[in-house]
């Protein structure tokens, strides 16, 4: 008997999956990145296979497929593994790469179950809908942290997909206040926005921006320089996941970082199963310091110690954003929050990892922007909500005048990211350097002191408490 004990969010996703599968074949199950989806998969199989029900669990990758298979064997079941080098037994339960189940489909019995990890991958025209469109009269349960696929599109039947109900867990923002997530805190550049003078010109191919045009602009020896000195800064000695446009771009970061003196290392597509976990384990001991990539990390890599992420590659798509974004989010002991330094501008694309979204299986028009437009502390630079009336960093108070130049545009200091709170991303405007500000409440020691200054300068009655309130929590 297994014990591993759920958590109560994680019971309750499985209460109202049973209830969707009452009524529907084919579900989707929302959970964000970080919040145990793998156990609740799991739990899901183990519940099934005690009924005597056969099932499959798919994934598309080693690294995701080994962790599975650990995942189950906690459980209490011993999984045929269906990937290369492994043997089918005919056990209950098998977890199965998808390329190799797709291969051996005339040697598998049909399943009762499936379970498909990364379920925005699923789409009817590829190697996933083969498999299953072999078994249509199996349950599929779809997991997944972003219920659409990468260009937006949804994972319902109406929209080309496979799925009839979608059943929803909590929300990322819900899963930092109750400190099974990390707090993301988040560095921007909005003129790093595909905007027509501002940044690099960014192009698009099939509703994705061109990587190998995105490695020039964003891998010119001042860019990359930027990102070693923002880590350094904001990030180091905490550890890093990079996420760069092609191989060539991640191979230039990881050099720059080590010419620097910090231990990085580089991983793609042709580095070998053994090597790419060793340098992946070497985040989670310290032995490397900043691990750069080229799509290889962005989805199923759990390294809770990780303490944050440089965006290098910017992505049209909010999916692929909330999967690399989210590689940085798992808790950890002594990890008090994530830092995320947005080198190319997703974050005002896409909105902060937090903010609160309408999944559903139709997907969404690609015009619709981010949810919640975000805004930049003038002092630290930390982006947060645009309604934010206080920074959650260094406890700014977000003054009436400040609010308007806000939404007039952004200014910026030059090549600094900001942290994000909130502004009208939609029109953030890189303009001529200007001198940093004053904080209002500089010189101020005591609660006494800042109370003294809000009657001095007339600020609204409140400003000391919550000036103070920040400063204590920052402690």
């Amino acid at each position: 008997m297994p014990s591993i004990v759920l958590r109560d969010y994680q019971l309750q996703l499985l209460a109202d999956l049973r209830a969707a599968l009452k009524a529907h074949r084919r579900v989707c199950a929302v959970m964000p990145t970080g919040a145990g989806k793998g156990q609740t998969i799991g739990a899901i199989a183990r519940g099934a296979a005690r009924k005597g029900r056969k099932v499959l669990v798919l994934a598309h990758r080693a690294e995701l497929i080994e962790q599975l298979t650990g995942t189950v064997r906690a459980w209490g079941l011993e999984p045929d593994v269906i990937a290369p080098g492994h043997r089918l037994q005919g056990r209950q339960v098998a977890v199965g790469s998808v390329q190799t189940v797709a291969r051996r489909l005339g040697q598998l019995s049909a399943p009762d179950l499936i379970i498909q990890d990364e379920a925005h991958h699923l789409v009817a025209g590829n190697v996933w809908g083969r498999i299953i469109n072999t078994w249509p009269e199996a349950h599929l349960i779809g997991k997944t942290a972003t219920p659409e696929r990468l260009d937006g599109k949804g994972l319902g039947v109406e929209a080309g997909g496979f799925f009839e109900a979608l059943v929803l867990g909590p929300s990322a923002a819900w899963l930092v206040d109750q400190g099974w997530l990390a707090r993301p805190k988040v560095f921007s550049w909005p003129g790093a926005r595909n905007s027509k003078g501002q940044g690099p010109e960014l192009h698009q191919r099939m509703g994705e921006y061109d990587l190998e045009q995105a490695a020039r602009a964003f891998g010119d020896r001042a860019a990359i320089g930027d990102a070693v000195s923002h880590y350094l800064r904001r990030l180091h000695p905490g550890t890093a996941i990079c996420f760069c446009c092609t191989i060539e771009h991640a191979e230039q970061m990881a050099g720059a970082f080590r010419a620097a003196g910090i231990r990085a290392a580089s991983v793609s597509g042709g580095t070998s199963a053994e090597e790419r976990k060793r340098l992946i384990a070497g985040l989670g001991t310290g032995e490397v310091e900043v691990l750069t990539s080229c799509m290889i990390i962005s989805e199923g890599t759990d390294i809770p110690s990780v303490g944050g992420a440089i965006l290098m590659r910017p992505t049209a798509s909010l999916s692929l954003y909330l999967q690399m974004v989210g590689r940085a989010l798992r808790p950890a002991p002594g990890k008090q929050e994530a830092v995320i330094l947005d080198h190319v501008g997703n974050a005002h694309r896409h909105g902060l990892p937090t903010d609160e979204r309408a999944w559903n299986l139709a997907g969404r028009r690609r015009r619709e922007g981010v949810s919640i437009p975000i805004k930049d502390c003038p002092v630290c630079f930390c982006s947060c909500p645009s309604a934010a009336q206080v920074c959650p960093d260094c406890g700014h108070l977000f003054l009436a005048e400040e609010r308007d130049e806000q939404r007039r545009g952004l200014q910026l200091l030059e090549g600094e990211l900001v942290e994000i709170s909130g502004s009208d991303r939609h029109r953030p405007q890189l303009q001529q350097a200007r001198p940093r500000r004053t904080h209002p409440a500089a010189g101020c020691r005591t609660f006494e002191d800042l109370l003294q200054r809000e009657q001095e300068r007339g600020y609204k009655p409140g400003w000391a408490h919550h000036v103070w309130a920040a400063r204590q929590r920052s402690t």
